[in-house]
């Protein structure tokens, strides 16, 4: 020990008991998924989109959530505008309602498109104890002449990782 109380060692340590004071925001785990599965929807009603996965954490974890979200939006007039969110079981913790995903261009005359990829980064606070389970769904913003959005369109794609942050 130095006259400060700090110890150094000189080779790798074995602790048998509960190593404390070493500070917050230690990286305790990381769980990936992907999919390559197209999921359409043409209403306005939220729907999954097959980018699911799940997580066990321990007491005053937090988890981040990693989305990488390829995408294509489709209405036959004007513009087109979908949502796409993240939920933690039935909880919505992440909307994209202040953030439209908008598409201008034309694949024909009378059809607008937009290919794209959505990425979200969110520290969740709320995750429980034990199994949480993360998703994202979409929808159109407007019914009318033939919407759509799909995701993992042309097998590309779609990436979730959750990494628990422990305190």
């Amino acid at each position: 020990l130095d006259a400060s109380g700090n110890a150094t060692f000189p080779a790798n340590v074995t602790c048998s008991g509960t190593a404390t004071g070493f500070g917050g925001g230690k990286l305790l785990q990381v769980v990936t998924a992907s999919t390559t599965t197209t999921a359409t929807t043409t209403g306005t009603t939220y729907e999954d989109t097959n980018l699911t996965a799940t997580i066990s954490i321990s007491a005053n974890s937090k988890v981040l959530v990693l989305v990488t979200q390829n995408y294509e939006i489709r209405r036959i007039q004007d513009f087109c505008a979908a949502d796409i969110k993240l939920v933690r079981g039935s909880t919505d913790i992440w909307v994209s309602t202040n953030q439209k995903i908008i598409g201008f261009g034309e694949a024909d005359v009378n059809q607008k498109t937009l290919l794209n990829v959505l990425s979200i980064s969110f520290l969740d606070t709320g995750a429980s104890t034990g199994s949480n389970t993360y998703k994202t769904q979409q929808r159109v913003q407007v019914g009318s002449d033939t919407p759509r959005i799909r995701t993992q369109d042309d097998n590309n794609p779609s990436q979730i990782t959750l990494l628990e942050i422990g305190s």
